[in-house]
Parts: structure tokens; C-alpha cells; sequence
């Protein structure tokens, strides 16, 4: 019998009401009415991949966006059973959809929990009106309100909440406003992130020109300490950069991630890493869609990296977490430890920002902070160790 290989799966839904101002995900606007075509494709393409590389023992899957609460029940439903059929679904799989609170049914919610999700994650980004305008956001902060209300009447008991700060023209105390807001609503999870102006998206066209105005790096940082003494004191452990979870409830999908473990992706724009491969399919719905109906792989391949960059990798996500990076894998994926590779600065963080706990190497509350600065000296020390 051939051996079951552990790998998570991403599903990727390209649709959305509106482009917000902020994302740079492939999504498109106004095409709503191809979900149908494009849920049958994806199942198309779950059969194709799972004929290709056997039996796939999944333990967590994430529905991700795009905005995933525009497809029905029905499509949901259809797509996990397509899922179940095809690969090893376990009963304690982690099943994570995202959903924007201005596109909630709750009977839609109803039929998501009974066709498997088990863990709902919410768009909130603010509870601020004026914020969310700003943004871009279709929904109101009652919206939200009310979404998470629905989502319990749905039977969800594991709910996260995502959380945008350093928005245009944004103080302290509208920010932990915000935070206090998500706190009443009492999920389980809470993912923090501080914006990005990406090139190519309109903020990162309106922060260019001077239309918006971010807050600067002093603030954010008071921004973050605030959040973080706010959240730990009601319960709330940070586990990862900007990922925060009641004991026993860290987003295992995004666990896999991180301790760069195999997962496959499905649909448009979705890249996967698996038997040592790593391909994306290209943000094209039409052409994705027209591919999977003639049963072909839409997909290209990736750079799957040079062993140099993989350790690199390992060590860059490892650190992203609050327990760090697992030595001993390292050592048998890689052959050498971290401070043979990276001598200097491994010496330098561990005098200033670096615990080392048994088989674990991870950075402090003040090393993750700055942790972009340590891992651009990693990267100049190999680069100099290389040439000589």
C-alpha cells in the first residue's frame, strides 16, 4: 500500500464586491457570476493534482481571497466533499474559510459549518467607520458586529478577527479603540497587521503622491506595545510576529507555513510547495478555468531554490514564531546548525536578542522587533562567506 504523505491544501477564491485600496491578492470585482464555472474547475483540478501525486494525508485546509464568503453553501459543500473523495480529509482537520462581514448569509454560515469548517476567519480590519471608508472596506463596523454574532448562532467557536493599524491618519487611541472593540466580541484568535502600501495597489498610489498620510515609525511602535500589553493582559498569547490566540488555538493552516511544511494550492493565483516542488498557477481565472475544463495542469514552475536560500527560508519563517526554530530538523534537512553558517551574526543576536531553549532557537520580544535588521546581516554574512 503506498504510504500517505502529510501535506495542507489552500484553496484560493478570486472574487470580491470591491478591490480594497490596500490588496495586492489576486482578486477581481464584478465577475460573480462565474462562481459556479470556477467551483466546478477547482474540484476538476483537486481530482487532477491528487491522480498526480497519490495518496495526501490533509490535516488543515484554508479557503483564503479574494473573499471566500461569496460562494454559496452549496459551493462549499461541493468542494470539500470533491476534497474528501480525493484525498485523506482527517476528522480533526482544522478547515478555515475567511469572509468579509458585508457578504455574510446566515444560512449560508450554516451550511459552510455543516459541510466542514470548523474555524471562521473575519476581515474586520477596523471598528472605526471613517477607517473603513478610507480602506476601501464594503462593510461597517455594526457589520462586524453583527457578523460575529452570526457566526455563533452558526455553532463557530473558533473565530478570528484580522486587524489593520498604521492606517492613514490613525492615532493610538483610535487603533486601541479598535482592539478593545474586538476584545467585547470575544474570538479566539486575533491576527494584527500593520499596513502595507504595496506598488501597484491605490494606497500605495495615494501614500506616493501624498494623498495619505501614514503614521510614522515612532507611532507604530507605541502602536504595537499598547495592542500587545491590551491583549496580553485580556488573555491573548503572542505566538507568531502579528498572530495572537488563546491557549490551545494558534491557526494551524498558518503553522505550516511557517515551519516550512508541504501544502499544496488550488485555484488561480495559488502556489504550492510539495515533493520537493514548488509551482504556482498564474492569476488568470479565465485561463485557469479553460485549462482545468481540458484537464490540464495550469501551472508553472518555481524556483525551488538553491539549498542556500531553503536554510535561509527555514530560518527566516522559524523566527517568525515566538518558539523559534526547530534545531534538530534543521540539522537534518541542512546538515549544519545555524551558527556554523551564520557565525557573526548568531553570536551578535544571542548576546542582544536571541534564546536558545533546548532544541529551539528563537528571538526575544525586542528581537522581533527588529528582526528585518538581523536577518539582512544573515544574508550579507553568507553572501561574503560564498565569495571568499
Amino acid at each position: 500500500m503506498e504510504k500517505k504523505r502529510k501535506g495542507s491544501v489552500y484553496i484560493h477564491v478570486p472574487f470580491c464586491v470591491r478591490k480594497c485600496a490596500y490588496c495586492d491578492f489576486y482578486s477581481l470585482a464584478g465577475v460573480n457570476d462565474l462562481t459556479g464555472r470556477y467551483r466546478e474547475a477547482l474540484c476538476r483540478e483537486i481530482r487532477i493534482q491528487a491522480e498526480r501525486f497519490g495518496p495526501v494525508r490533509v490535516e488543515t485546509v484554508y479557503l483564503g481571497g479574494g473573499t471566500p464568503s461569496l460562494l454559496s453553501g452549496t459551493d462549499i459543500r461541493r468542494i470539500l466533499s470533491v476534497l474528501r473523495e480525493c484525498m485523506e480529509v482527517v476528522p480533526a482537520c482544522e478547515i478555515t474559510m475567511e469572509g468579509n462581514p458585508g457578504t455574510l448569509e446566515e444560512k449560508a454560515l450554516e451550511v459552510y459549518r455543516e459541510a466542514g469548517v470548523n474555524r471562521f476567519s473575519l476581515g474586520v480590519q477596523s471598528f472605526s467607520d471613517r477607517m473603513l471608508r478610507r480602506i476601501g472596506r464594503i462593510h461597517t463596523a455594526e457589520q462586524a458586529v453583527q457578523a460575529v454574532r452570526m457566526l455563533r448562532r452558526a455553532g463557530f467557536s473558533n473565530v478570528n478577527l484580522d486587524l489593520m493599524y498604521g492606517l492613514p491618519d490613525q492615532d493610538l487611541n483610535s487603533f486601541l479603540d479598535t482592539v478593545g472593540e474586538a476584545l467585547t466580541l470575544s474570538p479566539e484568535h486575533l491576527s494584527c497587521y500593520s499596513l502595507i502600501p504595496e506598488p501597484g495597489t491605490e494606497m500605495g498610489r495615494q501614500v506616493e503622491s501624498g494623498e495619505a498620510t501614514l503614521p510614522d515609525a515612532e507611532k507604530l511602535l507605541q502602536m504595537e506595545e499598547e495592542m500587545r500589553s491590551l491583549l496580553s493582559r485580556n488573555g491573548f498569547d503572542r505566538y507568531e510576529v502579528s498572530n495572537y490566540a488563546r491557549e490551545g488555538r494558534e491557526c494551524r493552516h498558518n503553522l505550516v507555513y511557517w515551519e516550512c511544511e508541504p501544502y499544496l494550492g488550488f485555484g488561480p493565483g495559488a502556489h504550492s510547495d510539495f515533493d520537493g516542488r514548488r509551482f504556482s498557477h498564474p492569476a488568470d481565472l479565465l485561463g485557469w478555468m479553460q485549462a482545468m475544463e481540458a484537464g490540464m495542469c495550469f501551472e508553472k514552475p518555481e524556483d525551488d531554490g538553491s539549498i542556500e536560500g531553503r536554510r535561509f527560508e527555514r530560518v527566516m519563517m522559524g523566527l517568525r514564531m515566538v518558539r523559534g526554530v526547530d534545531l534538530q530538523r534543521f540539522f537534518r534537512d541542512f546538515g549544519r546548525r545555524p551558527e556554523e553558517i551564520w557565525p557573526e551574526t548568531i553570536r551578535e543576536m544571542r548576546r542582544l536578542s536571541m534564546i536558545r531553549e533546548g532544541e529551539r532557537l528563537s528571538l526575544t520580544k525586542r528581537g522581533m522587533d527588529v528582526m528585518n535588521t538581523w536577518l539582512v546581516r544573515m544574508m550579507e554574512e553568507e553572501e561574503k562567506t560564498l565569495n571568499g
